[in-house]
């Protein structure tokens, strides 16, 4: 009985751990493109222009996502600064704006590496 209880104990902070991981906040960062496709090219660049200029980005920003030592990312908890949070969303904003713009031809084509 004791040692039920201890195994409890110690899994108990485990189970909370997944619900505000690193993992699903980076994954959240990956957007899809389509929402963008019915904005008009000019609006478009200049939202990218604007998340750019307020984080200090590149046009070419892809979202993050970084290796966890152990394959704990889902239980580790996002410990990032609401600035960290942000600018890694907006990484995903623009990659998806980029990609949007790509298929319908408002910007070049990045070159294939």
């Amino acid at each position: 009985m004791r040692a039920t209880l201890c195994f409890i104990c110690l899994c108990l902070p485990l189970a909370g751990c997944g619900v505000d991981s690193l993992r699903e906040h980076q994954e959240s960062n990956i957007m899809s493109s389509l929402p963008y496709d019915g904005t008009p090219c000019d609006a478009l660049k200049a939202k990218r222009a604007t998340l750019m200029a307020r984080y200090g980005l590149s046009q070419d920003a892809k979202p993050i996502m970084g290796d966890t030592p152990l394959g704990l990312g889902p239980i580790m908890p996002d410990m990032r600064s609401a600035r960290q949070k942000g600018a890694e969303q907006a990484r995903g904003e623009i990659d998806a704006m980029n990609r949007s713009m790509v298929r319908r031809k408002c910007i070049p084509a990045p070159p294939k590496a």
